[in-house]
């Protein structure tokens, strides 16, 4: 009853202190119609996948809460150390702690969702914390697209248009320089590519992406297109028949080429006779994020070496340029 008191008494000044507030209409990539103050002062933020457009378009000052997830990203807490300074109000993207989370006066909380994603808050907990007058952003970005879209939105929500045309324009100015150099590559001569995680190469990545699988957009074919789901567990056997040219490895995967190299069931794929097997560095992993046309660079330098893409030189500049910081990762 205390708790409930207390809440509601957050919910009363928030609702006061917004009461003379001009607002802005934004739509969010769930297609939702979201009204916001017109000028965004508290931002919660919960989602690891937009907090770093967030500080290149040099928001990071407006946000006052983040979730555990984000600080548990291997590389985030480094190239955006005032990210250990703000206080953590969640656990993940769908699960917040609603009474830290009021405590900190947010203009607006911006999230993953649907909830039929694994990530996704649920309709039910957007509800309740729009109840309190906190309006909820949600962005689940399945695209380039997409994620061009989250920064233009996100420019628009922090008032920092202009910043995060630039970062888009550099981001394209990536893409097509990359797209131009494989789009020399005739269809015959595409490399047959497979993307694995979790604990073992069984657990593989779908079709689930289709054209904007970042592997078909670096002029690979995926060989397990015809596999809906986004992941799936499939069997060695399979693996074998689908025999991939190259086979890349995410960073979040428990295991490195060198164990694929050693699995006796994997021996007479073409990736592994040819030791074509590559893990993502983690410092340009991640779907779709900012970063997301370093790992396109990346991946087109494996399929076809013979392009001779400089994606090391790519990751520096970009780091130079929005992290005020050297590429530090793996270079081969």
């Amino acid at each position: 009853m205390f708790k409930a008191i207390i809440l509601m008494q957050i919910f009363l000044l928030l609702v006061s202190s917004q009461s003379d507030a001009a607002y802005k209409t934004i739509t969010d990539t769930e297609g939702r119609t979201v009204h916001i103050p017109e000028r965004v002062k508290r931002a919660v933020v919960l989602t690891a996948t937009c907090i770093e457009t967030i500080y290149i378009i040099g928001a990071i000052d407006k946000v006052v809460g983040i979730s555990k997830n984000i600080l548990d990203n291997k590389l985030l807490p480094t190239i955006i150390p005032q990210l250990r300074q703000i206080p953590v109000v969640a656990q993940s993207t769908a699960i917040v702690n609603l009474e830290a989370m009021l405590s900190l006066k947010p203009d607006v909380l911006i999230t993953m969702g649907p909830e039929h994603i694994a990530v996704g808050m649920d309709k039910k907990t957007v509800r309740r914390i729009e109840r309190y007058g906190i309006p909820v952003i949600l962005l689940n970005l399945k695209s380039l697209d997409e994620n061009y879209y989250s920064i233009e939105l996100l420019g628009k929500v922090f008032d920092s248009e202009d910043k995060a045309q630039e970062l888009i324009h550099y981001m394209k100015g990536i893409v097509g320089h990359v797209q131009n150099k494989i789009g020399t590559i005739p269809s015959e001569k595409k490399v047959k590519a497979l993307y694995v995680s979790g604990n073992n190469p069984n657990y593989i990545a779908g079709g689930y992406w289709k054209g904007q699988d970042i592997r078909v957009m670096a002029g690979a074919i995926n060989v397990a297109q015809d596999i809906p789901q986004f992941m799936a567990t499939v069997s060695s056997e399979q693996l074998v028949m689908w025999n991939p040219d190259v086979i890349t490895i995410s960073t979040a995967a428990k295991y490195s080429p060198r164990d694929v190299y050693s699995n006796p069931h994997l021996r007479n794929i073409s990736a592994v006779k040819n030791k074509r097997v590559f893990k993502h560095p983690y410092h340009i992993a991640g779907l779709f994020t900012p970063r997301v046309p370093l790992l396109l660079a990346w991946h087109a330098s494996m399929f076809y070496p013979q392009l001779d893409i400089d994606w090391v030189g790519i990751a520096d500049r970009f780091f130079k340029k929005f992290y005020g910081l050297s590429y530090s990762g793996p270079r081969q």
